[in-house]
Order: C-alpha cells, then structure tokens, then sequence
C-alpha cells in the first residue's frame, strides 16, 4: 500500500475556537496596502458612534500601564480637562455641553457634536504630539495637541490653545472642509501634492506628486497635512526615509490600521460581527473586512475579509472560514462537493495550520495544502493531535482492510500494525523515504516516556527526545537498551557515524555509545560524557574509551586511549594524559600515594606539571617525570611551584637518617623534623652542596636567603653563606660565626666577608668589609675595625711586629687604642691613627704612655742601623733593634 498521510482537523463536535496568539509585529501595517488617494473611508472617519467614552477610556489604558509625569502634566489616560465652556450648536457641530471631563469623554464629546470618528482623533493625538503613549507629557503637548491653528515654520493661533480647543478646534476644522469644498485647495480628483515641507526644503528639489483624491475623508487629511510620504517613507514605515520624506499622512494610515484595522475596510454588522468578534476581530485570523455582505441566489450570502470569509446559510446559521480552509473546501467541491456547509468553528494553531468541521467531515489545511480527514483515520488523527499534525498532505487511501493518510507532520494507518507516526519521529521517517526507505512501515506504536519516545520499523529504530529525533543502528540500540534505553540517558543528538572498520557511535543527550569489533560497545555517560566532549571526543587528546567507567568508594574512572578521566563529587572530572596517566598508575591510581587528580595538566613554556590530592607530577624535556609530594610539596607550591624560583624537579627526593632533600633546577628543598623544610637557591646551593649538602661542614639549612640592600646571606647549622656583588659567596663559619653574628652578621659593623678563613701555626683570620675577625686558642677571637685593620694588617697582620689582637679598642674621650700582643694602634683627632710596637711600646708604656712623658705618637717609627726611633708629642723615643 503506498503510504500517503496524516495532518490537521477538527472533527464536528468542537465548538471552541482556538487562536493563534497575537503577536504585534505580525498584525502591524505593511506598505503595500498603503494607497496615497485613499488613507481612510468616509464611513470610518465620520462614524461619530464608534466608540462610547468608557471604550476610549480603555484603549487610552490598554496603550500604557505606568506614568511618569516627570513633566509636571498627567498621561492622557489620566489627564482630566476641568470646566470646559459650552459651545452652542454652529453650522459645524452640534452643541457641546461642557464641563468637567476626562480625556476620553471629551474626545467622545467632541466628535459626536462634529461628526467625527473618535478613533481619528485618538490617532491624531499620536500622530501630532505622542500624546496617546508618552509617559511624560509637557504642557506643550497639550497645548498644541492636534496642531490646530499650528502651521508649519509659524507660531500657533492663541485661540486654538489648550487641550479642549485643539480638540474641538481639529473636529469641526474637518467640518468646514467637507462643506466648503471650493475654499481649499486640494480637491476630489487629481491634484499635485508635496512630498516635503518648506523648510526644510527650501531649493523646492523634492518635488510633487500626481496623486488621485478619491473621498472627502482623504481630501481633508491632505487640507490638514498637506504632504504626502515618498517610497523611502514607505519603505521604512516604523522609521525614517531621506530628506525628502513626511511623515504626518504615512502615520496617520499606519497607526490607524495598527489599532483599529484597515481605514478603509467596510463595516461588520449583526450576526457578521458577533462571528468576526468572536474570532478576534481585526487581530484575529479573518483580520480586517474587504467588502460588505453579498449574497449568492438564496442559498447563502458571505462578506470577505483578509484573512477568509464569513458565511451565512439559511437556518443553519453564520461561520467564519479562513483563507486556508475555504481554498481546500473550494478545491474538493464547496457546499456541493464531499464536504458540503460547516458545521463547526474553526481550529488554528500557531504556524497557520486549520482544522474545521463539515458535513462530511473535518477539513485540515495549511499553506502547503489540505483535504478531508479519512473517516477510517478520524479517531486515530484526534487522539494524537488532530490540528498539530498540520494541513492533511492528500485523501485517505484505502487497500482492502487497510487504510492511511498523510499529513504535513505525521503518518496514520488503520487495520495494520502501528496506528500513527508522529512529531520528530515522523520527520525522520519522511526524510528516509517512508514506507519505500530504509525504515519500510512502522511495526509498532511509538513508546513515550517523559524523556522521549522509541517507535520499531521493519528497518530499525527510531528514537526522539524533545523535538529531535534519528535513527539508531541495531547494534548501538542493543546497548542504548541495556542501559535504560531513553528514560536514562534521553533521546539522540545526532545520527549514528560508522567507519570502513565498522566502528560506530552515536551521541544522546546523556550517553554516547561506542560499538566496534575489536571492543564491542562501550557507553560514555554522565559525568564523563561532558568531561569527554568539552576534551574534543575522539579528536582529542584522550581518543576513544576503551572500557566503561568503574567506581570505587570515592571515585569514578574511565580509561580511554590516550588517558584516564576520574571523577569524585568534590574534584569533578579530571583527565590524566600520557606519561602523567602511566606515572600515576604507577603509584596506584584514585588510591594510590598521589590520590585524585585535581586539576588538569598545564604548561608554562619550560615545564609541564599535574596536581593530585597528595602530590604533584612534574615534566621538564631534561629531567622527564618527577613527583613532587610529602614535606617537599607545600613548600614547592608555596615558592610558585615550577613557574616560581625552584622550577622544576631535577630528581626525585632522597633521604639520610636525619634529613631529606629535592633538587629543583633553581636550588634544593631540604626537611627535618627539627627544622622543617628550607629552600636553598642558586649558588647558595652550589656552594652548599659542594661543602657536603646536609650531612657536609655547614649541615642543615636553618632559613632562607634574606638580604639587607648591601648583602644577602643564608644561615645553616655550622655556618652562614653570605653574597655581596663584589667578592660573590663566602662562607662565615667556625670560630668566626657567632662573633660576627654578634656584631650583627651582614648589616653590623664588620659587614659582609671579602674573603674565606685563612690559618697560619699560630691563628686564623678572616677579613670582612668593614674589618678583620682574628682568633687564636690563648686569646679567643678578636675584631680588628677599620683604620685599625688597615695599620695592623699594614704591619703584617696576626704574624707582624703588633702580633694577634688581645682585646677590641676602647676610648677614653681624647684617645682611643687597641692592644696587641707586640704593641698597641692609638688614635686620637689631633694625631690621627698610629702603631706603636716593640721595642718603643715598652719603654712608652714604662713611662706612662699616652698619659706619661712622651704622650701621643706623632709619627711612624723609623729604623736606622740597629736602632729605631719613633716621635711623640713630648719626645723622641729611641731603642735598639
């Protein structure tokens, strides 16, 4: 049996009428409808009963929910005119009786006493001032509301000022066009009319138009705005043109036919109307009326509106018939044909589709096409959606006990396996050929769930999850089943992809399914599915899975060709790649040393690195993979793990009895229960570890480099390395190291070392920038500061005539000296610095030295032959050699 179709209908029985929403933009006035000659009906702009005061009362709110008045005026649908004057009966308008009224009484007021249709005014208040629609309005848009007694590029009339004359003003202006013809000068018939106003057009390049004046309404909109719109007005009709564009005319059409219809569609009357009103009127699907009621013979009589007809038939009454639904009803015959009179109201969904009842049976129709709904197919077509199965795409067709019909979105069928296609399902089933593709017929109903939907065809699967549906293979569906089918991992997102091999996957909305010959079929779900495909799926690093997730107690993985993803509630889902994988499985995996992996590895242009719960792997091309963990971690992380100081593991941790340590590619860390972990940098490093590292002369570091602007240092056990840029690393140890950290190490008075700890028989000195620390076992070690050093070391230091140092200087307010083994250095402001040795300092020092007979040396001491001499403030003093 050829497989025809299924679409949209409504069966006799409804009685509702279902609408489709309305939806601004697509009632809004379009420019070909525009007609330059004839903006508005004479009927429509003098009918004065259309509207009562409390209906414009309600328009005015319907068009603004909320007012400013940041003006210091109310929005017209609270704007409220008090005492306005009486006007007696003119040649005009009628009386008008005053007083105090709203916005909408006097609207309604004023054009029953001229004449004129209350819509117009209300459409003219727009057009003019905004006034319908601002928020917050000025006293000039109530003064000069209408544009009465306003010309163009002139001050307005003092009469015509305030809001009741504007009103009453414009309503019977209109008047004394329509009865004093010959006084103005654009007449019924031919005229030539100006596109732009002047100015701004003052070199008149924009021209006129030849334009048709069909009836007074027209004539006196064109009197009142005397422009007419050009084709880039139009063109634009909720916006601007060129220069040459007016816009008075083009709105009043177009805000008029926005909130009241067509302006020159004829009226809707009776029975007509309550059918019309009870479609949604102008905003519903007949839209606006064309034409007034005709009758055909005696049989029925109709009117046209834009959107379909409307149609009487003796003693059964009126119905309204869209387009869509009269062309098909038409095209099988109309009243004579199969269908014969409606018999129902008419059903519309969204996209236009139509249902509605007949003598003999529902028409469903839609832009595409329509026909009758099969009688054998009715029940089954109501029951799965009746009018959103669409416009019906041919008749039922019948072959012996079996019957179907194609619509625009989906399939039924009666006396045969399956009853219906539908929805997704169905469009996947047209695109593979229906009942001639590779799907063939249906062999079973679809199976719904909230998720989804499965239906079986003699050629395979189809599945749907929301408004998606395709095709899934046998061998991907044998696994989709397996694990709870489309209530647990929903419909397909796309169709199935198979290689040359025979390998296949095919991704839904919580799983993808992975079958090949070599691994069988393998599912991807949950949170490994969205870690795998924000990785690129198999075009990533971590290719195709090559097993499904296994679980611990606190974790989840799944391996893949190119790595892991492992999973816990508090790390989510992390993929560990390559050697990172292969390392990590190493140490035992989730529950390993390392533990979870947290985060993703990354790279920042010298090395590579992971981090897991307990440690971190790190990867330089030199060094390969090294783990980072223990006491070593903390500490490496804290320094900027490999982008900081240490960068990089240049090998694993080792460990003696009393300590362990780290080679990084910038220094060490090293750890002890006692002084915990300290990292030691660069050339403190080098020199560190070439004296023996932890176990060598200066033993465990104690704390970082620190530095004073002058010099930097770094403390150990047995030692201090110091630096200074002009004598580089020098070690302070021994008998020199709390000496000198007693006078304040780097930032006291010896400053940084110039050089290493020299011993000779007898002592051992180290020099430092600001003087020389020399020691012996009898005298201990002594600083020697200065211009002191530099006269002790001037006469040959510890092994010179002045011997080792016994005590450091001292002052006594006008001299100060420092004693030596052979002698002694005095200073004082008036003789500056000099030395004093064997054999002069004994006989010096015999009579009272620098408070006895010679005082203070006054110069150095001089040999001659066997005898020396030196000179003092109050003698010479002269002694053999």
């Amino acid at each position: 049996m050829a497989i025809l179709g299924v679409v949209v209908a409504v069966v006799a029985s409804l009685t509702a009428v279902i609408l489709p929403p309305a939806v601004p933009t697509a009632l809004a006035a379009d420019a070909s409808s525009f007609q330059d000659g004839y903006l508005i009906s004479d009927r429509n702009f003098f009918d004065s009963q259309s509207m009562t005061a409390s209906d414009a009362q309600a328009f005015l709110n319907s068009k603004l929910s909320s007012c400013a008045g940041s003006n210091g005026m109310p929005c017209l649908k609270d704007y409220v005119a008090q005492s306005t004057p009486a006007v007696p009966a003119n040649a005009y308008c009628n009386a008008y009786p005053g007083g105090t009224m709203t916005a909408a009484q006097l609207v309604v007021a004023v054009s029953q006493a001229c004449g004129i249709n209350p819509k117009v005014i209300l459409v003219m208040l727009q057009k003019e001032q905004g006034l319908v629609t601002a928020t917050s309005p000025t006293p000039r848009n109530y003064s000069a509301a209408l544009g009465q007694g306003c010309p163009d590029g002139a001050a307005c009339d003092p009469q015509f000022a305030g809001f009741f004359y504007q009103i009453y003003g414009a309503a019977k202006q209109f008047q004394v066009y329509l009865k004093n013809p010959r006084s103005f000068g654009y007449q019924l018939g031919w005229n030539n009319i100006l596109y732009q106003a002047t100015p701004p057009d003052n070199s008149r390049v924009c021209g006129t138009k030849r334009v048709y004046i069909q009836n007074d309404a027209t004539r006196a909109l064109y009197i009142y705005t005397p422009y007419t719109p050009n084709q880039a007005a139009l063109n634009n009709l909720y916006g601007t043109g060129d220069f040459c564009s007016s816009y008075g005319n083009r709105n009043f059409w177009r805000l008029y036919t926005d909130w009241f219809g067509d302006p020159t569609a004829e009226r809707v009357t009776g029975a007509y109307a309550d059918t019309w009103a009870a479609l949604g009127g102008v905003n519903g699907i007949l839209g606006a009326p064309t034409g007034d009621v005709v009758c055909i013979n005696s049989r029925y009589c109709q009117q046209a509106f834009r959107g379909g007809t409307i149609f009487w038939f003796p003693g059964r009454g009126v119905f309204g018939v869209p387009t869509v639904i009269e062309s098909m009803w038409r095209n099988i015959g109309f009243i004579d044909g199969d269908a014969g009179m409606p018999t129902g109201v008419v059903v519309c969904v969204s996209d236009g589709t139509c249902s509605q009842s007949f003598d003999g049976g529902v028409i469903a129709a839609d832009a595409v096409g329509g026909n009758l709904v099969g009688r054998h197919v009715a029940s089954t077509w109501l029951a799965v959606g009746g009018v959103s199965l669409g416009g019906a795409r041919g008749p039922e067709v019948c072959t012996g006990s079996q019957c179907a019909q194609l619509f625009a979105r989906g399939a039924l069928f009666s006396g045969s396996a399956a009853t219906s296609i539908t929805g997704s399902i169905f469009n996947v089933w047209s695109a593979a050929g229906m009942s001639g593709g590779s799907l063939g017929y249906p062999s079973a109903d679809a199976v719904c769930v909230t998720a989804g939907c499965t239906q079986r065809f003699d050629g395979g699967l189809v599945v749907s999850g929301g408004d998606h549906a395709e095709i899934v293979p046998a061998a991907i569906a044998t696994k989709f089943f397996a694990i709870g089918g489309v209530s647990a991992v929903g419909g397909p997102v796309g169709p199935a992809s198979c290689d040359a091999a025979g390998a296949c996957f095919q991704r839904f909305q919580g799983a993808r399914i992975d079958v090949s010959p070599a691994r069988g079929s393998i599912a991807t779900t949950k949170w490994f599915l969205d870690a795998w495909a924000a990785r690129g799926f198999e075009q990533g690093q971590l290719r195709y899975p090559t097993a499904e997730a296994s679980c611990s107690t606190v974790t989840c993985s799944q391996p893949f060709e190119g790595g892991v993803l492992s999973g816990s509630p508090s790390n989510g889902v992390v993929a560990v790649y390559g050697e990172y994988r292969d390392v990590w499985m190493a140490s035992g995996g989730p529950s390993g040393s390392l533990g979870l992996p947290l985060a993703g590895d990354s790279c920042n242009g010298r090395n590579c690195a992971q981090s897991f719960q307990r440690g971190v792997l790190a990867w330089t091309p030199q060094y390969g993979m090294i783990t980072v963990s223990s006491w070593f971690l903390a500490p490496w992380q804290a320094q900027g793990a490999g982008s900081g100081r240490l960068g990089a593991p240049m090998a694993a941790a080792t460990c003696s009895a009393v300590t362990c340590s780290q080679a990084f590619e910038g220094g060490v860390l090293s750890g002890s229960p006692s002084n915990g972990v300290v990292a030691v940098y660069g050339e403190y490093r080098d020199v560190w570890m070439a004296s023996g590292g932890p176990s060598g002369s200066l033993g465990l570091p104690l704390a970082g480099d620190s530095c004073n602007g002058r010099n930097c240092a770094q403390s150990f056990q047995r030692g201090v390395l110091a630096w200074t840029p002009q004598y580089g690393m020098i070690t302070v140890s021994s008998w020199f190291l709390a000496p000198w950290q007693a006078q304040g190490a780097g930032s006291g008075r010896l400053g940084a070392p110039t050089a290493a700890a020299t011993c000779s028989a007898v002592t051992c000195s180290q020099a430092f920038e600001g003087g020389v620390l020399s020691g012996s076992p009898s005298n201990g070690v002594v600083a020697v500061y200065g211009e002191y050093r530099d006269v002790w070391m001037a006469s040959g230091g510890p092994s010179g005539s002045l011997g080792l140092p016994l005590a450091g200087d001292s002052c006594n307010g006008r001299w100060c000296v420092q004693g030596f083994q052979r002698g002694s250095i005095v200073w004082s402001p008036a003789t500056g610095i000099r030395a004093v040795a064997e054999p002069i300092a004994g006989r010096w020092n015999a009579a009272g030295g620098a408070d006895g007979t010679y005082g203070l040396p006054t110069g150095s001491a001089a040999v001659s032959g066997n005898s020396v001499s030196q000179q003092f403030q109050r003698g010479t003093i002269t002694a053999n050699r």
